[in-house]
């Protein structure tokens, strides 16, 4: 595998940075964890590969041929999650996103940055009255690049952030969750 010295994913995908929840190796050469940023909560999953690469086209056969079936195994993991531990707020959708770069990247300098996916779950607790607003007033789920802003204003449920009383645990319990749907899915191993 091709580490790169300083990068924080490789740090991850080495196991020299434990993340909350742990990080799980999956098929294919990938690492997922509960996402650290502070403007995520509870399942906002961050996907990346163990080796070091930068972009999309530097991914191996492998990698770039189990990604697809990784995201579709993430995405029925948290959904699966949510229906059992919070009836009452199913997920909606979930959010894939991929970034270029770092919001912490200065450009100027060569800092390692380590391509990382982010799997974003949209529960129905957030449709209102919190949710993103179009300039006529009603919610939309249109301009999805507004999402990271939900927690800024109050609109996740307390106990889906960091911090609140047995984070910890939730995030072990969905970490728990997405490691049996990879095993029950024996054909990505």
């Amino acid at each position: 595998m091709t580490f790169s010295e300083f990068c924080a994913g490789c740090e991850v995908s080495q196991g020299s940075r434990h993340p909350t929840g742990g990080a799980l190796h999956l098929p294919g050469g990938w690492v997922v964890n509960q996402y650290g940023g502070s403007e995520g909560w509870l399942g906002w999953l961050a996907l990346q590969p163990a080796s070091h690469r930068m972009s999309l086209s530097e991914l191996s056969a492998q990698e770039a041929q189990t990604l697809g079936p990784n995201i579709q195994t993430l995405d029925r993991a948290v959904t699966a999650f949510w229906q059992t531990t919070y009836p009452r707020d199913p997920v909606v959708r979930v959010y894939i996103v991929y970034f270029f770069e770092s919001a912490f990247q200065v450009p100027q300098e060569p800092t390692p940055y380590h391509l990382h996916i982010h799997l974003i779950p949209r529960f129905q607790s957030l449709n209102a009255p919190n949710g993103l607003q179009r300039s006529d007033g009603k919610t939309t789920w249109a301009d999805g690049w507004r999402v990271p802003t939900l927690r800024e204003r109050g609109a996740v449920p307390l106990h889906y952030l960091r911090g609140s009383a047995d984070w910890e645990r939730r995030v072990a319990s969905l970490m728990g969750c997405i490691r049996d749907a990879f095993v029950s899915t024996p054909h990505l191993l």
